[in-house]
């Protein structure tokens, strides 16, 4: 017997919970639809997009 299983991690910022500029990265495990959200315990500073224009990734 075949199963399938899924298996997914996304990274995000909360902006809004910003202290200065800087922000928590956080991620998000997913197994088979179940969810964890987790803090990586790591700062990132805000990009300016009005500022600098958007970030992109190549």
């Amino acid at each position: 017997m075949r199963t399938q299983s899924t298996f997914s991690v996304l990274f995000w910022i909360y902006s809004k919970r910003a202290k200065g500029n800087q922000t928590a990265i956080y991620a998000r495990i997913s197994i088979n639809g179940r969810k964890l959200n987790i803090s990586l315990k790591r700062k990132v500073d805000l990009w300016d997009s009005k500022a600098y224009g958007p970030a992109f990734i190549s």
